[in-house]
């Protein structure tokens, strides 16, 4: 059967979202600031009088700062919206069974967040463990850390747990500090990609019509 017969379409949606929306809006505003910044420094090499020069040199740190701030909030968007789509993706998905597979009306708290939960829940429900997916789960997991650590970047706590959950933290400079890369996001999107498409291929096993019996003799 075709996608709009029996697939959930998902996998298809998410992957739209995050090419089309998210990594096009981060990688138009990147380049953007980055032009902006390249102009301004420009115009410091420009300066002609020593007193232009200093005076210059002193204000670049300050723009520098706010360049650096003004990528991490455009990096801190990218992650958090690609964390809403697969988080909408996943519950989107797991509705396909709530007939067959219903809801525990305890629900599925863990003490891992959001994604802890939802992990959870396709394992109880389903019988579906992320941890055995094609990409390994603790990828997906840098995701919902890094996410933390760029939207709350006043909370010096949420950076320290990122670099505390993972070994080689790829949403962080060379002095460890929060920013997302054209490089790193794509890389990202295209594990949530892999990793959803995995999920919608397991969720499809169960919804798979069963064989009629065998006729009784």
């Amino acid at each position: 059967m075709g996608w709009t017969n029996l697939t959930p379409m998902e996998a298809v949606c998410f992957s739209i979202d995050a090419r089309s929306l998210i990594l096009r809006v981060f990688v138009t505003a990147s380049e953007a600031l980055d032009d902006e910044w390249k102009r301004y420094v420009k115009r410091v090499e420009e300066c002609i009088s020593e007193e232009e020069v200093l005076r210059a040199l002193q204000d670049e740190h300050w723009e520098e700062d706010l360049h650096r701030q003004r990528m991490q909030g455009v990096g801190a968007l990218a992650l958090d919206w690609l964390k809403s789509s697969l988080q909408g993706a996943l519950h989107g998905t797991k509705r396909h069974l709530d007939k067959s597979h219903p809801a525990d009306a305890r629900g599925y708290k863990s003490i891992k967040g959001w994604l802890g939960d939802v992990s959870k829940e396709y394992k109880s429900r389903f019988g579906i463990d992320f941890t055995v997916s094609p990409v390994p789960f603790d990828r997906i997991e840098e995701l919902a850390f890094a996410r933390n650590a760029g939207i709350h970047r006043e909370d010096d706590g949420a950076l320290e747990k990122y670099l505390a959950k993972v070994k080689n933290p790829r949403f962080v400079d060379d002095e460890g500090r929060f920013i997302v890369t054209k490089d790193a996001l794509e890389v990202v999107i295209k594990e949530c990609e892999q990793f959803m498409q995995w999920v919608v291929s397991e969720i499809e096993k169960l919804r798979a019509p069963k064989p009629p019996a065998p006729p009784a003799h």
